[in-house]
């Protein structure tokens, strides 16, 4: 069943029929969006992690402005009446969907972590681009395109061609069996 995910917004545009484009809130900013189509983990000891974290906890306000932002997959995307929310449908991986973090998972990192450090983020802005239904082939195309800061580990791109579907394939069928 998919999940819906609400990110707080000032404004968004509609950049293509299959692409919004908005300022989001980072204080109310989901943190449990699914990393799937991201063709890496975040990692908190990262020089990327620690970069983002930086900016956003010194100087929340300037966040929007020395950031790339962050790209996002979703099935469905829906603005609220008053157009203070994007409503984003998503379709996690077992249900046949690519949708979640593209690129952003040490952005996202960052938020959740100043969050626990009680940082106030009320400041802070993030460009969110969303892209509207794309196939796995698409969202793993721009996952490699836009991570391209700091080298992509290769087993992370042997991953994200789909080299390792076979093991996934077979751990669902394991679990499965266990069921």
């Amino acid at each position: 069943m998919p999940k819906t995910w609400n990110i707080k917004i000032d404004n968004h545009f509609q950049a293509n029929p299959n692409c919004i484009i908005a300022t989001a809130h980072v204080d109310s900013f989901p943190i449990d969006l699914p990393l799937e189509p991201n063709i890496r983990e975040p990692n908190r000891k990262s020089a990327t992690y620690r970069q983002i974290f930086d900016s956003l906890t010194t100087e929340p306000a300037k966040f929007f402005s020395r950031h790339s932002g962050i790209v996002l997959s979703a099935n469905k995307v829906k603005p609220n009446r008053n157009k203070t929310e994007l409503e984003l449908e998503i379709l996690e991986a077992n249900e046949g969907g690519s949708d979640g973090i593209i690129n952003g998972g040490h952005t996202v990192l960052a938020f959740e972590q100043a969050k626990n450090y009680k940082y106030d983020l009320t400041e802070a802005r993030v460009k969110v681009t969303i892209h509207i239904g794309l196939t796995e082939e698409s969202a793993k195309d721009i996952a490699l395109a836009s991570n391209t800061t700091t080298p992509v580990d290769s087993r992370s791109k042997v991953n994200a061609r789909g080299d390792y579907k076979f093991i996934k394939q077979y751990l669902v069928q394991l679990e499965r069996a266990e069921d």
